[in-house]
């Protein structure tokens, strides 16, 4: 307190830091039990991905693989006077072809083995490589991110081109990967017609709940004739697995 020029006391402002209010810290510690719970929820998910994926390639896979090689051999085996039940096992062959396939389709889908293996780089450019659009690959970073980093990369990654696939119309995606400052930058960019919503259900809103709880950031623009251009930053200080 000061006085003024007519004796009266008058108040001075306060040019230090405030002291935080109780209920500005009990919202400080409920954001950021929620956040840790956020983390907690898809790191448990990514376990359970993984657990099943190496369950069924371990497991059932191996079990397919095994069958259909017997009854390869035992086609082999029929004598060429029984055509009719040579030609039987030869359906049932391939059909377990189809069926073993499909199965690594769904344990890719899961959680795909390369990105455990070998990295965000390999698992990017499979992708790129399955699309049915053209898509080309960029990444300018060395070595490995952080595990839930690439996991959350390589899920916004498929979901993207499987839109563009579906709806974009596009000619060709592009695929950047960087670092800026302490984040990690994926952008995909296509050139169709646009008119991607995140709002409205396009698959990403998922994929943004995942961003968001790493401490990320989705950003999608889609004007209508301009194609569309997805971003996510998610910061990777003080995550182990850089480098």
């Amino acid at each position: 307190m000061a006085t003024g020029v007519s004796g009266v006391p008058t108040a001075v402002d306060h040019v230090g830091p405030a002291a935080a209010s109780p209920t500005a810290i009990v919202t400080n510690v409920t954001e950021a039990e929620v956040a840790a719970s956020r983390r907690r929820i898809v790191a448990a998910s990514d376990e359970a991905r993984r657990r099943i994926e190496r369950d069924l390639h371990d497991g059932t896979q191996q079990r397919l693989v095994s069958l259909a090689l017997a009854l390869r051999a035992a086609e082999d085996l029929v004598p060429s006077d029984l055509g009719d039940l040579r030609s039987e096992l030869s359906q049932i062959a391939a059909a377990l072809d189809d069926a073993l396939t499909e199965l690594q389709e769904i344990a890719r889908g899961i959680h795909p083995a390369n990105l455990s293996r070998g990295g965000l780089e390999p698992a990017l450019r499979t992708l790129a490589r399955r699309s049915p659009i053209p898509v080309d690959v960029e990444i300018v970073i060395d070595g490995r991110l952080p595990e839930p980093v690439e996991v959350a990369a390589y899920y916004v990654a498929s979901e993207a081109l499987a839109n563009a696939a579906k709806h974009s119309h596009a000619s060709r995606v592009a695929i950047t990967l960087e670092l800026r400052g302490n984040n990690a930058v994926l952008t995909i960019r296509d050139d169709g017609v646009g008119g991607a919503d995140l709002v409205k259900g396009s698959g990403l809103v998922g994929i943004a709940d995942r961003v968001h709880a790493l401490g990320g950031a989705v950003q999608i623009r889609s004007a209508i004739g301009r194609g569309t251009l997805i971003t996510i930053e998610i910061p990777i200080v003080g995550s182990v697995g850089l480098g």
